[in-house]
């Protein structure tokens, strides 16, 4: 098995957030309307107001000085988001969304609003004290087709949360359904072997971690850290998941075919390109 690099991330916020989905508008461009005073309790008996763009595609905290402290955006997917060769929430039947969206209804907002806030307003009285600028906080969940076939449509929910002002962290998490009814998959029926056995594969793919980091790997593993992409399979930690790793840690496994050999022919995504594939 020839495992694609094995890479760590962090992202920078200075970035503008790429997405397939309906894109939410820069908060600096929005005219934004005061939606509640004193919404949120600060330390030191500080408040932060709660205003809101016109088209409520983000909320934002705002110290009563104007000081812009966290910018929440509000979750975009699964519909109305489009993966180029993949196929979208939008082209399912009504029985597959339904099972989607009960899915994500029960699934909710992988994130605390009111521990960001705080988080927030710990690194705003940071940066006072020393006297350098504060960086805005986002913070941003949306969910996006990743794979499909004829029988299996995945999708990977992305958070994105803040580190400091300049720096974020990201929670991938996938999921994938049938095309036709909605219902869910445990990320282990996509297989041929057994959980256990499937577990181990997993974790000797790579080759080249070390024992310390395998027994991290084995002890953190989750199904639903298991990314189905076109032309790779992905297992992806999130930060602090693994405690050697400072960020977040992912491998790549090509569709050859030792890959293929343990997977469910109905679970191999279209459009995979093989390690065999003419260039």
């Amino acid at each position: 098995m020839k495992a694609r690099q094995i890479y760590v991330s962090v992202l920078i916020l200075s970035l503008v957030f790429l997405t397939g989905c309906s894109k939410a508008p820069v908060p600096e461009e929005e005219t934004l309307y005061l939606i509640q005073e004193n919404a949120a309790s600060l330390p030191g008996d500080e408040r932060a107001d709660l205003w809101q763009d016109e088209h409520n595609t983000f909320d934002s905290y705002r110290l009563p000085d104007g000081t812009r402290l966290l910018t929440i955006y509000k979750t975009v997917g699964p519909a109305n988001c489009y993966v180029a060769g993949t196929v979208s929430y939008n082209d399912l039947s009504e029985s597959a969304r339904k099972g989607i969206d009960d899915y994500y209804g029960k699934q909710g907002l992988l994130y605390d609003t009111e521990a960001e806030l705080q988080k927030a307003y710990g690194d705003y009285l940071t940066c006072r004290e020393n006297g350098t600028a504060y960086q805005e906080r986002h913070v941003r969940q949306e969910i996006t087709p990743s794979a499909s076939n004829d029988t299996a449509v995945s999708f990977i929910t992305t958070v994105t949360l803040p580190v400091n002002g300049q720096e974020a962290k990201e929670l991938r998490l996938g999921a994938v359904f049938n095309r036709e009814t909605g219902a869910v998959y445990s990320n282990w029926d996509l297989f041929s072997l057994p959980e256990d056995a499937a577990r181990q594969w997993l974790l000797d793919a790579p080759g080249t971690v070390s024992p310390a980091l395998r027994k991290e790997m084995e002890a953190a593993l989750r199904p639903e850290y298991i990314l189905l992409f076109p032309d790779h399979l992905e297992i992806s930690y999130p930060q602090g998941t693994l405690p050697s790793q400072e960020y977040s840690y992912s491998i790549g496994l090509d569709y050859d075919a030792e890959l293929l050999s343990v997977l469910q022919p109905w679970a191999v995504p279209d459009g995979r390109e093989t390690a065999d594939s003419p260039q």
